[in-house]
């Protein structure tokens, strides 16, 4: 399928079937909005809108006139979501949700905002608490099997980042401070609307992050160790669109074109790592954001400037690989190979003004122990191309300031 014509001239409907459980209906161009409340008419009860206030005022128009044209009026809105939501948001929209009798979730904005629908969603189907969901009674009801008749989830993502709106993950800090990973495919968006035009409202700053952070999930998945070829496929096709685009939207904030190859750039970097996972980068982000007052790709570089490094000491094949897939490599030495994969990330870290080092965070000993501690639990942690230990994790950690 020729993904990325001219959006001007069609809308693309993604479906795929067979033993790889793909995401819900996504609906991409200048109708997208339109056309998956349009598709959602008839199930979409009484539902609530999570969102935040700057995703709201950039989108709260397209939405509103979508949801007019097939007569919805018994919606509400919940804007409360901040950057790296906590359970308190979560609660809120929660609390909201089951005050105004809301069965379905039109999450509108970007990862943040995404992930607590998620959450949210699945307290509603479920009848459990946020803690609970988390707590094995919650993780034996996300486990079990999506049922046709289920309430609707609906993602508009107005970002082009994490990729939540196609992964079955949501990432939400806990009453203990931690961030916690609840995953299943029975609160992944049954239907996305891909506009590439909300995304031209995003400031500079989100927009360089997102984009970082998808291309590391694009990469990720397509290093590691997964030997599922359609999570490999879609992770390659995904890095080229991420690292083409973004340099591009960096340049040209304004360029639609770019804006747009970005934008399936993310949403199909979460599709591969819904398939494939990722490495040990996203494995040590995770546990390191909770001590770390800082934006998720503020974080990921100084973790990716080591890992990488590390990891192409011993298996510098599968980036020396990556390398000539997109053509910033020739054939011949792995290691200078992956050594210009490798430098190519982190020039588009810098030319994103995303730095490299954690300036800010001097970890103890303790700390780095207690944070290896916690990514050696990762799913993703195994699939690194180069096995990591504790002990070394815990180097790793320690290696991350200037």
């Amino acid at each position: 399928m020729e993904m990325m014509e001219d959006i001007n001239t069609r809308s693309a409907v993604l479906q795929i079937s067979g033993a790889v459980s793909w995401p819900g209906n996504c609906y991409w161009g200048p109708s997208a909005v339109r056309q998956v409340i349009e598709a959602a008419e008839s199930r979409l009860r009484r539902p609530l809108v999570i969102t935040d206030p700057g995703a709201w005022r950039a989108s709260s128009a397209v939405v509103q006139a979508a949801l007019a044209a097939r007569s919805i009026q018994d919606w509400q809105v919940f804007e409360g979501v901040v950057a790296n939501p906590s359970l308190a948001e979560v609660r809120e929209a929660l609390r909201m949700a089951r005050h105004s009798g809301c069965v379905s979730i039109i999450a509108v904005g970007g990862g943040s905002v995404i992930d607590v629908a998620k959450v949210v969603f699945g307290c509603l189907c479920s009848g459990l608490e946020p803690e609970e969901l988390a707590a094995p009674r919650g993780q034996a009801w996300l486990d079990g099997p999506v049922r046709p008749d289920a309430p609707l989830l609906l993602a508009i993502p107005t970002t082009s980042g994490t990729g939540s709106e196609s992964s079955s993950a949501a990432l939400i800090q806990g009453d203990d401070g931690r961030k916690h990973m609840y995953r299943s495919l029975r609160t992944r968006p049954a239907l996305v609307a891909l506009q590439p035009d909300l995304t031209l409202n995003l400031p500079m700053r989100p927009t360089a992050q997102g984009g970082f952070d998808a291309l590391l999930h694009a990469l990720g998945a397509l290093v590691n160790t997964d030997c599922n070829p359609i999570g490999k496929a879609i992770a390659l096709h995904a890095l080229h669109a991420c690292m083409q685009a973004l340099p591009l939207v960096l340049e040209k904030p304004e360029n639609l074109a770019a804006r747009t190859e970005m934008q399936m750039g993310a949403y199909l970097a979460g599709v591969a790592i819904g398939i494939s996972k990722v490495d040990a980068v996203h494995a040590m982000c995770t546990p390191l954001e909770s001590v770390a007052d800082m934006a998720h790709a503020e974080v990921l570089a100084p973790v990716f400037r080591v890992v990488s490094r590390y990891t192409v000491q011993t298996h510098a094949s599968v980036y020396a690989n990556t390398a000539r897939h997109l053509n910033i490599a020739g054939t011949g030495d792995d290691h200078r190979g992956a050594q210009a994969l490798i430098e190519r990330v982190e020039q588009l870290a810098r030319q994103a003004n995303i730095s490299l080092y954690l300036t800010n965070l001097q970890l103890s000993e303790q700390q780095a122990g207690q944070l290896a501690t916690q990514a050696v639990q990762s799913a993703s942690m195994p699939l690194n191309p180069r096995r990591l230990s504790h002990e070394e994790i815990k180097s790793l950690y320690l290696q991350m300031g200037n």
